[in-house]
């Protein structure tokens, strides 16, 4: 593989102490204790500095943006995908506006570099190295690219889409930094929502998904031992620091239909997102890098399924993907179980359906169709499920030229399809997932559906996840007063339901429009393959890379 040339950038780091002023406690008049009040009056120490500021820290509340992407075919809505992103800025002096999707399942902070000449680069804000005075460029190993040497590159892997990139060093913050100082030229040293990382700037990027996106790149929020090494991992860096007085986040995403906005709440969590106490389930397998729990057992409508009887399931909770995943080909059977026709019905989350129950240590997991269904039915001859699901990439695949990772069956006019002569589906937001061991091979991936019912806090320190019921307006409802079992469709959006008349057309223009929206309705940036091309690779052992990940010389 041809190697580019990274430039060597001299990097200015200054080193701050962090810490205010302490406030000093005042004896009182009566009984003075010489001793005590001097002990009291003395000047803390800087671990006494930092322990009385961390306590006055509270989490950063980050908004994230819904983007809902519609699924078309034949120019007409069939369903849509989404993701969730918020803002970050990096480099000095800051390059700003950066959207990124805080992703629980990988490890690196992505973006597209000036340097990339993929699509998915072009329609997106890019990282310019040159133009920071606190970037590095670097191997993986962390040592500084010598000038006018070769750099290491990485190929990693996604559950849809691929990234090539080289590494550099630099300054990550969360939001916009505060007001630059003069002659401040590092903001990780001002700012307590800052640091500085080592990163992946893409020169490569799939056109699915990152093209169809409106998210420049990742912030992988997975266990430090899913990055290359742990200057990679922006939260163990963050929690390392002092920084925040709580080592955990906590996510809380909706579909926002009663205005209600998505948000991730960095340093803690947020209780007034929270309906009901967290309960808290222990991280499995923390080596492997993802917020993977044991799953005991897979119900629908109070049925056990054999799925999970041997127990070896697990289940990663992403916030990086949109479906559930469930491990094939037991997906098959959950999707039977739970389509249904759609007769009249116009939004599928109406449906009368089984609840759908994932329990595991220390809770239950209960999904209703509000949270799994596909919200708008879907014509017989119509899919948009991807063709492979979660899988790792054949032997070679991370190094071919980008290309769609998903595909559907054609939807071909003829003379039967006339108005009310296709039969109408309300099909679940499942995905197939097919991963070895250790991972696998029943793995799930708890994406969306279960983001959406639960807010969940993802604890560094433990590792552990916590799951609360969300305060969202769906689980304020009453089910069980629920009288409107058809719905409506989403204002100004043409969607393809019914066809409303028949036209012909020659076998050239079909193929034609049948290809022209050909991506699937799934999304999921859960790292599932790490490769290192570099040109020294001999410097590295497999004890300096996360499991998984594999060099190429």
């Amino acid at each position: 593989m041809s190697m580019k040339i990274c430039s060597t950038f001299i990097a200015l780091f200054a080193y701050v102490a962090f810490a205010s002023p302490t406030k000093l406690a005042i004896p009182t008049p009566i009984g003075i204790d010489v001793f005590s009040a001097a002990e009291e009056l003395a000047e803390p120490s800087e671990t006494e500095f930092l322990a009385e500021e961390v306590q006055t820290i509270k989490p950063m509340i980050i908004p994230l943006r819904r983007e809902s992407v519609p699924v078309k075919r034949k120019g007409k809505v069939v369903s849509f995908k989404t993701s969730y992103s918020g803002v970050i800025s990096i480099g000095s002096p800051a390059q700003k506006d950066f959207r990124v999707v805080f992703d629980t399942g990988s490890g690196h902070l992505i973006l597209p570099s000036v340097e990339c000449g993929s699509e998915a680069c072009a329609v997106h804000k890019q990282y310019n190295q040159s133009a920071s005075t606190t970037a590095t460029p670097i191997n993986v190993d962390g040592s500084t690219v010598p000038p006018g040497k070769m750099c290491d590159q990485v190929n990693i892997g996604f559950g849809t889409g691929k990234v090539k990139g080289e590494l550099v060093r630099d300054v990550l913050c969360l939001g916009e930094p505060q007001q630059e100082e003069q002659g401040v030229t590092d903001p990780s040293t001002k700012d307590s929502h800052c640091v500085t990382i080592q990163a992946v700037m893409a020169i490569e990027m799939s056109t699915m998904p990152f093209k169809n996106f409106g998210f420049d790149g990742i912030l992988g929020m997975g266990l430090a031992s899913l990055a290359l090494t742990k200057e990679f991992s922006f939260f163990d860096i963050l929690s390392s620091s002092g920084r925040v007085s709580e080592k955990h986040f906590g996510v809380f995403l909706t579909e926002g239909e009663a205005g209600e906005e998505s948000e991730i709440a960095i340093g803690g969590h947020n209780p007034a997102r929270t309906l009901t106490p967290i309960s808290w389930t222990n991280v499995a397998m923390p080596e492997l890098g993802y917020w993977l729990v044991d799953i005991i057992a897979l119900r629908v409508g109070g049925v056990t399924l054999d799925v999970c009887r041997d127990g070896s399931c697990r289940g990663v909770v992403d916030t990086g993907t949109s479906h559930l995943g469930i491990p094939a080909p037991f997906d098959r059977e959950v999707a039977k179980m739970l389509t249904t026709s759609a007769g009249e019905m116009l939004d599928c989350r109406l449906a009368d359906l089984p609840e759908l129950e994932i329990e595991l240590p220390g809770m239950n997991i209960t999904l209703y169709p509000e949270t799994y269904m596909r919200r708008l039915p879907l014509r017989e001859d119509v899919n948009v499920d991807t063709a492979k699901g979660v899988t790792l990439p054949e032997p070679g695949e991370l190094e071919k030229s980008e290309s769609s990772t998903t595909t559907t069956t054609p939807i071909v006019l003829t003379e039967n399809d006339a108005p009310g002569s296709v039969p109408r589906f309300c099909r679940p937001r499942l995905m197939p997932v097919s991963m070895p061991a250790p991972l696998g091979p029943k793995l799930f991936i708890l994406g969306e559906p279960v983001l959406h019912r639960y807010y969940t806090v993802f604890d560094w320190s433990g590792p552990r996840i916590g799951m609360s019921l969300a305060n969202t307006q769906s689980n304020l409802v009453d089910r069980s007063q629920i009288t409107d079992r058809i719905g409506s469709l989403p204002a100004d959006m043409d969607v393809y339901l019914m066809q409303q008349s028949t036209e012909t057309s020659s076998g050239a223009q079909r193929s034609t429009d049948s290809n022209s929206d050909h991506d699937g309705d799934s999304f999921s940036t859960m790292q599932i393959a790490l490769e290192v091309d570099s040109p020294d690779h001999e410097q590295y052992t497999a004890d300096d890379l996360p499991m998984r990940a594999s060099f190429r010389g």
